[in-house]
């Protein structure tokens, strides 16, 4: 029992342990052996079960079960040790952009069609940059907490689900990249980012870092524009949304020069 505790206090409390700090050693190596883990079971996982739709929608129920239990174990948690529950339930909302990985997987996991074809070009697209960037610039987590820590993990967990399933998608050639599809892949994200923006404003709350970036490599864009917190948060929708628009644009370019290639090499 005694152990017990103390190992609570140790893991779970992070008691009397300082911070990782960004891009220490032990932030970067335990996110790239988690994100490198996720990474190689969606190859295999992918090729395992290529022309396999069933098998395909399987592994996106358990991603979609696994991204939710992240979330639930995380807001218990804090919950379980906050002296404000109704400040914490609010700062805990599933609203930043990684967070919409709960909402999506499941939506694509469960729907057919077009709105199915949509969720997977969405997740294909961001679910490499969630990943990476929640994994690697995670300056809000890192800098607060031990790298092997429960926050710690539940957020190198959550943020490497999002590159397996994008990896996953992308393999198992899921995700369509159809042209008519675009203005609906980015809408997501801008509706998305317009409901939050509304919520932080509302509440003084800094969800997709609208307000400062908290560690971030948006602190980078705040200290550009001087602090002038309108073009901050144009400059914020511009790179997300622009993000998808650039990946659709080397995506064709790269999908051109194959084709290219394939021809010359035929004729």
């Amino acid at each position: 029992m005694i152990a017990f505790m103390n190992f609570y206090e140790w893991f779970f409390l992070e008691k009397n342990r300082p911070a990782a700090g960004l891009f220490s050693w032990s932030h970067l190596l335990s996110v790239t052996i988690i994100l490198g883990g996720f990474i190689a079971l969606a190859i295999f996982l992918a090729k395992r079960n290529k022309d396999k739709p069933k098998s395909q929608r399987k592994v996106l129920i358990i991603t979609s079960i696994a991204l939710l239990a992240l979330a639930i174990m995380k807001v218990s948690f804090l919950l379980a040790t906050s002296n404000d529950i109704g400040n914490t339930i609010l700062e805990n909302l599933p609203l930043f952009f990684c967070d919409m990985m709960v909402f999506m997987v499941p939506i694509a996991a469960f729907t057919r069609g077009r709105v199915q074809e949509i969720c997977f070009d969405f997740i294909a697209i961001c679910g490499l940059l969630m990943g990476f960037m929640g994994n690697y610039f995670a300056g809000n987590i890192y800098s607060s907490h031990p790298a092997f820590s429960y926050l710690s993990l539940i957020s190198a967990f959550s943020h490497s689900l999002a590159a397996f399933a994008a990896l996953f998608i992308f393999v198992s050639g899921l995700n369509k990249m159809e042209k008519r599809n675009i203005p609906f892949t980015i809408g997501i994200l801008f509706v998305f980012m317009s409901i939050t923006l509304t919520f932080d404003y509302l509440t003084g709350k800094n969800y997709m870092f609208f307000l400062y970036g908290d560690g971030t490599p948006f602190e980078i864009v705040f200290g550009w524009v001087n602090g002038n917190l309108i073009l901050y948060q144009m400059f914020i929708y511009i790179m997300q949304c622009g993000y998808i628009g650039v990946f659709y644009l080397v995506y064709y370019l790269i999908l051109k020069l194959v084709r290219h290639k394939k021809e010359k090499a035929v004729n």
